[in-house]
């Protein structure tokens, strides 16, 4: 009876041992998590709160970009949002004061305003730019009036001179670039023709000036 005993015994304390290691683990998971927690609602939760907030004082409803006179060239550029697959999304006001933008589901659209902003959800930001140089914006819009049936697919691709492949941002750097000769990314290797143009780089242009925020 003895000898059984001693196996028992030492498969108990195992047991326990074990139990005593997974409980320190599930105590140290809590804590992690408690912290991970607080960090995230102080670093991040707050500071997108406190942006909201700002951005709410500063950006106009959308009914005021409605109401807005855009000229042709005039760009209307959404930050990354769900809308926008988290990647931004812009467009270009055409010499018929449509909104043409290169799209995954178009290859092109050209939707009036009204129904252009109709295509992004309650919360979205918009953000409208206007070339420095004068008629910059007007020759844009005439070329992409002569260009946009050009393209065939919606492709993020590095050849910056192909229209037949294209996508937003690609597209209405090409409707400057070919016309004025304005450079709205402005990085080196984009002489190589070669690279991706993403929305946010053209925001951060130098070239453009803000006409206005706004909200949905």
């Amino acid at each position: 009876m003895k000898k059984g005993s001693q196996p028992q015994r030492g498969f108990t304390f195992i047991q326990r041992w074990f139990k005593r290691s997974d409980m320190k683990k599930i105590k140290w998971s809590e804590l992690y998590l408690a912290l991970a927690g607080a960090l995230h609602r102080l670093l991040v939760e707050g500071r997108r709160e406190r942006l909201a907030a700002k951005r709410l004082r500063q950006d106009l409803p959308i009914n005021a970009l409605g109401e807005m006179k855009l000229e042709p060239g005039d760009i209307v550029y959404t930050p990354s949002s769900e809308s926008t697959y988290y990647a931004g999304h812009m467009g270009i006001i055409g010499l018929d004061g449509k909104v043409y933008h290169v799209h995954p589901y178009g290859p092109v659209f050209a939707d009036s305003l009204e129904w252009y902003l109709t295509r992004f959800y309650e919360g979205d930001r918009f953000i409208v730019f206007r070339s420095r140089l004068n008629e910059a914006g007007m020759k844009a819009a005439g070329w992409v009036h002569d260009h946009y049936k050009q393209v065939k697919f919606y492709r993020l691709q590095t050849n910056l001179r192909s229209i037949e492949r294209n996508y937003c941002s690609k597209f209405i750097y090409q409707a400057y670039q070919f016309t004025s000769g304005l450079d709205l990314w402005s990085r080196k290797f984009t002489r190589m023709n070669q690279g991706y143009i993403y929305p946010f780089r053209i925001e951060r242009s130098s070239e453009l000036d803000v006409l206005g925020t706004f909200y949905k």
